[in-house]
């Protein structure tokens, strides 16, 4: 994984409130934020070949702890992933993680043949953290101008309660 360029890092770093991260075309995570490492501890430690974001959902058991509502979480994550791969049939990055997933995961050779497929749109995501407890976020999707085949994803709180965790999490986490 191709670490994200550094004024795109930087931006990351800003956003020091907010669990943030960048992700390549083919889901690679290039860069995040503390607060996305509070969030996901496990980003920081896995080999770079495998911090991938459909590659962590699908293997980690750490995120199905983490995301009280994984089968749903998961089944988007990958209609989404199909989406943006239909561009990219032919590049090897996504022949490798798709076979790599295949070999690994059974949940993920069952869905993989349903060929669901939706574009990426905001929502809200709950998570379970073992530190502070359950965080309502909604997620977006930002692309540089400069660079736009690298995607930021940001997580902002939906309510009070999810602020002040967050804020316990980034000063305890």
């Amino acid at each position: 994984v191709r670490a994200a360029p550094q004024h795109v890092q930087h931006l990351l770093d800003a956003l020091a409130a907010y669990p943030a991260y960048a992700i390549a075309p083919d889901w690679g995570i290039s860069g995040w934020n503390h607060a996305y490492e509070a969030l996901y501890p496990n980003v920081a430690t896995v080999p770079a070949q495998q911090r991938n974001l459909l590659w962590l959902v699908f293997t980690d058991p750490y995120v199905r702890e983490l995301l009280p509502n994984w089968e749903t979480d998961s089944r988007h994550f990958l209609a989404q992933f199909r989406a943006e791969a239909g561009a990219r049939l032919g590049d090897p990055a996504f022949s490798s993680l798709v076979s790599r997933l295949l070999d690994v995961s059974e949940t993920f050779r069952g869905w993989w043949d349903s060929h669901a497929i939706e574009p990426f749109t905001s929502r809200q995501r709950w998570f379970h953290h073992p530190l502070v407890g359950d965080l309502q976020l909604e997620h977006h999707r930002l692309a540089p101008s400069d660079q736009p085949d690298l995607h930021v994803i940001i997580y902002t709180p939906v309510d009070s309660e999810t602020t002040s965790r967050l804020r316990h999490l980034l000063t305890c986490g």
